[in-house]
């Protein structure tokens, strides 16, 4: 996979424990690891929140109620467009 040099900034106390702890080649591995996992809990979370919603029967009730909306004259954009 291709990587893509950025640049980040982080408390001094963290580089300094960066630095001592992690060698000075596998700080790329390291953080990329970190974020991967970060990004896997936060997906899940957010597909955990989704499914709780679609399971809320009453919140998909009043959803339900709104759709009359649907069609009000607003294209995708919301933007009103004269018929």
């Amino acid at each position: 996979m291709r990587k893509v040099p950025i640049t980040i900034t982080l408390p001094e106390n963290l580089i300094r424990d960066l630095h001592l702890y992690i060698p000075e080649r596998g700080i790329s591995g390291f953080v990329s690891n970190l974020v991967k996992r970060g990004l896997e809990e936060k997906k899940y979370s957010v597909a955990q929140q989704y499914r709780e919603a679609a399971a809320d029967e009453e919140r998909n009730r009043e959803a339900a109620e709104w759709d009359v909306c649907i069609g009000d004259g607003l294209d995708e954009t919301n933007e009103y467009k004269a018929r």
